[in-house]
């Protein structure tokens, strides 16, 4: 299971209290996820989680992935065709 959480100065968020900030981060979670479709079958069988990092310098960070499948998670985001293996 691959889960998404936001992060913010060091504090992590699944759900946020403001209803229009959750619906925002719902809203990203949905486009990360139609975005790594092409690889989901890879990733069906993964324990990882993605948090995107909303600090100064924001990023995406993965935890818990297999090389190559965080590899290819990496690749997909920043727009290059993953090599499967």
């Amino acid at each position: 299971m691959v889960t998404v959480s936001y992060s913010y100065k060091n504090r992590e968020f699944v759900n946020l209290e403001d209803s229009i900030m959750d619906q925002i981060a719902e809203s990203g979670r949905r486009m990360l996820f139609a975005l790594l479709e092409p690889i989901h079958e890879v990733m069906v069988n993964e324990n990882g989680k993605i948090r995107i990092c909303l600090d100064e310098r924001p990023n995406i960070e993965l935890e818990g992935f297999s090389a190559p499948v965080k590899h290819q998670i990496e690749c997909t985001l920043r727009g290059e065709e993953p090599a499967y293996y």
